[in-house]
């Protein structure tokens, strides 16, 4: 059940924060569903706040930059932003490893995996791996991938080493609450999961709505990361809102989307709330990719919603840019903000009850 929905626009300050989970089981044996406490927060037994961003690629110029300044440098400017919630959860574009080979397509991501601990350290609880660029590498790359986010502490969805390990949710209890977090994509080029194939997890409705089914077995609330839709496209696709609805339908409480690399619509469905795209949040884009994409693809938020078993009591949102001189987001300045913000009521994001 929905108790209250509040679009508070502007920036937001929480207080609460957060902090890493436990170490994850290696890769090599990864049990079907992982789990993590994080560390103790003052949000009131029974509610949490989950802090949700974009698109994550730590590749390219980001590399450099990590090497000059340090794994932190991506996050330093908004680490208040992300701190500031009981779990944080990330969509990580691109594979952390220096092995393997390219597959054959247009763009390939990968990041040293030294750099992962920078993710741990600036509050960063779980990612997505459901995406078409996690499997750039192959084998080896996903198998790396794994184990780096095991050594930092951190927890994931959406690719493993077969299909049921990919499909699994990791797991995060806290203030008495256990959420299952799932993750999928729908991008053909790419490697998916098989029987004993690594890869990513497909997004077809009759999975989610099978694997959102298992998890509410095991868990309170169930949040679905959903890598769907075209590039630098306002408006979801129907396919988009057909896996969303399909989300929700099945028990999930939120559905947090990506790829479009630029902010979609929130809506309010089933009594859950589903942001259809989150936009870009840590990329390599530079004052030339302003001038060519535009504003949009450095338009970003980070998007909190607080919940309780029961249903989501309140949504808020701080608005953020990514700075095209330090490739990095920043918090949003005022007439930045006042953008990201009319866009969005454009766009249909929800204000209000």
């Amino acid at each position: 059940m929905l108790t209250r929905l509040a679009l508070l626009l502007g920036v937001v300050t929480l207080a609460v924060a957060c902090g890493g989970g436990e170490q994850a089981p290696s890769a090599a044996v990864q049990t079907p569903t992982t789990e993590a406490t994080p560390a103790p927060s003052v949000t009131p037994d029974g509610v949490v706040t989950i802090a949700a961003v974009g698109d994550v690629m730590l590749a390219r110029d980001l590399i450099t930059l990590m090497d000059e300044h340090g794994s932190l440098y991506p996050y330093e400017r908004v680490l208040d932003l992300l701190r500031d919630a009981d779990i944080t959860i990330a969509n990580l574009e691109g594979a952390l490893t220096e092995r393997g080979l390219p597959v054959e397509k247009l763009y390939n991501f990968r990041t040293p995996p030294r750099f992962t601990s920078g993710l741990a350290e600036a509050g960063i609880d779980v990612v997505a791996l459901g995406n078409n660029h996690t499997a750039d590498y192959g084998v080896v790359g996903i198998q790396d991938t794994l184990a780096a986010l095991d050594d930092a502490g951190l927890l994931y969805s959406g690719a493993g080493m077969d299909e049921a390990a990919a499909r699994a949710p990791a797991i995060v209890e806290i203030e008495g609450l256990r959420i299952a977090f799932l993750s999928y994509t729908d991008q053909l080029v790419n490697t998916f999961a098989g029987l004993y194939r690594a890869g990513v997890a497909y997004a077809d409705v009759a999975s989610i709505a099978e694997d959102v089914g298992a998890a509410r077995l095991v868990a309170d609330v169930v949040v679905v990361s959903i890598h769907s839709g075209k590039e630098y496209v306002d408006d979801p696709t129907a396919v988009q809102e057909e896996l969303a609805h399909a989300a929700i339908d099945a028990g999930a409480l939120l559905v947090l989307g990506h790829h479009p690399h630029t902010l979609q619509r929130l809506e309010e469905y089933g009594g859950g709330l589903i942001a259809y795209s989150l936009g870009n949040f840590i990329f390599d884009l530079d004052a030339e990719d302003l001038e060519s994409l535009g504003s949009r693809a450095f338009e970003t938020v980070v998007l909190y919603v607080t919940l309780t078993e029961a249903g989501i009591v309140d949504v808020r949102m701080a608005p953020v840019f990514i700075d095209p001189y330090e490739n990095r987001p920043r918090p949003a300045t005022g007439d930045e903000a006042e953008a990201i913000l009319e866009r969005l009521g454009e766009l249909g994001a929800l204000v209000g009850e």
